[in-house]
């Protein structure tokens, strides 16, 4: 037996580090204590994650309260309150070790001060809500001013009102811009910022060295890792949605999709570009806009099928089950193409429903986006009816 190969390779295993964990303190108080029924704790995972159930919860003694985590390095998290009347209310938080955070919720939302992160956090945030706040009452004031308004001077008057909301948004801007500038160095105000304000990206590369490689270094590192993704998948998915749009214009000719439900294959080519207009809707049973616009594809389905005519639906981003409970519900007559997922949309380039397309007898696309009163103006103008 090789008595130095296992000493060599237990003392590189003594000499590993261990990220010792350390106590993260959470106190607070509450000045409605009798319509909150418990604080609620949401952990996020290593890859940044945060769970749909709670990681944990903690009871109300006399309004106040008192938790303790066990990190071994910052990490986010989220604190909710479940009010007994009114809304739940979350914030976004992080655990630092070593740091004691004291929250306030007061009906509404939560402030927190406590040590040096959680103090600068709750600075920083109190700055932002003062700013916001003033946007608001301007915002308030415009609506007043708009609704005592008669419609002719609404019109005269809304230019004006833009121009200053837009001066007003840049002056909050400007006061954020301003405020992060003189408190880059601190660590609260920076994941603040990063949290609620922008993301990660746009402050990455000129943050303060002071907290790009300090204690948080691993987070900003991982969370700028994530967030850039995702900003390349969107601007990725925007371009190709975009491309999609142009090659299915008005005047293009169809593109073919296909979805799978129950063994069977359905295909947009199964009911378009046989010799009849088809109006086709991109819908999804939890979409409200899309249920609002099916009396109007019931209504023209009723008036105008037949050897001319079609309606067909799309059952997209939806579960066939909830498709199918929602066709019953509102007593949809037509076909529909099951299961569609991303197929259609993508085919499409749809990024929002209902999208609802008119395609001709020989497959070409008439009109998109079409909405309401527009239906009927559009196939009494084609079918003659």
């Amino acid at each position: 037996m090789n008595y130095k190969k296992i000493l060599v390779g237990v003392i590189c295993m003594a000499t590993l580090p261990t990220m010792a964990q350390k106590p993260c303190k959470i106190e607070g108080t509450v000045t409605n204590p009798e319509k909150v029924q418990k604080i609620y704790f949401y952990q996020a995972d290593d890859k940044g994650q945060v769970p749909e159930a709670p990681t944990d919860s903690v009871e109300l003694k006399k309004g106040k309260f008192q938790y303790e985590f066990k990190v071994s390095e910052p990490k986010q998290a989220y604190i909710q309150v479940k009010q007994a009347e009114g809304s739940n209310v979350s914030a976004q938080m992080f655990l630092i070790p070593d740091e004691k955070a004291q929250y306030t919720f007061d009906g509404e939302h939560f402030a927190v001060n406590g040590s040096k992160f959680y103090k600068e956090w709750g600075e920083a945030e109190s700055n932002a809500m003062a700013h916001t706040e003033k946007l608001r009452g301007f915002v308030e004031q415009i609506n007043k001013k708009l609704a005592a308004m008669s419609e002719e001077q609404r019109k005269d008057s809304l230019p004006v009102l833009q121009s200053e909301y837009e001066k007003m948004m840049g002056e909050r801007s400007k006061a954020y811009s301003e405020y992060y500038k003189a408190h880059q160095e601190e660590e609260g105000c920076v994941l603040f910022y990063i949290t609620n304000i922008s993301n990660i990206v746009t402050y990455y590369d000129d943050m303060s060295a002071t907290v790009k490689n300090g204690r948080m270094q691993k987070y900003l590192a991982d969370e700028y890792t994530r967030t850039k993704a995702k900003i390349d998948a969107r601007e990725k998915a925007a371009a190709e949605a975009k491309e999609a749009v142009e090659k299915t214009g008005e005047g293009k000719m169809f593109v073919d999709f296909e979805a799978e439900y129950n063994g069977k294959v359905q295909k947009l080519s199964d009911y378009v570009g046989k010799g009849k207009y088809v109006l086709v809707d991109f819908w999804a049973s939890w979409c409200g806009p899309c249920k609002a616009e099916i009396p109007n594809l019931i209504e023209a389905y009723n008036k105008y099928k037949g050897e001319k005519f079609e309606v067909l639906g799309v059952a997209t981003w939806d579960k066939p089950r909830d498709t199918e409970k929602a066709i019953e519900q509102m007593k949809i007559p037509y076909p529909q193409i099951m299961n569609a997922e991303n197929a259609g949309s993508d085919a499409y380039g749809i990024e929002g429903i209902p999208q609802i397309i008119l395609f001709g007898p020989d497959g070409k696309i008439v009109k998109r986006n079409l909405r309401g009163a527009q239906i009927e103006k559009t196939l009494s103008e084609l079918l003659g009816q």
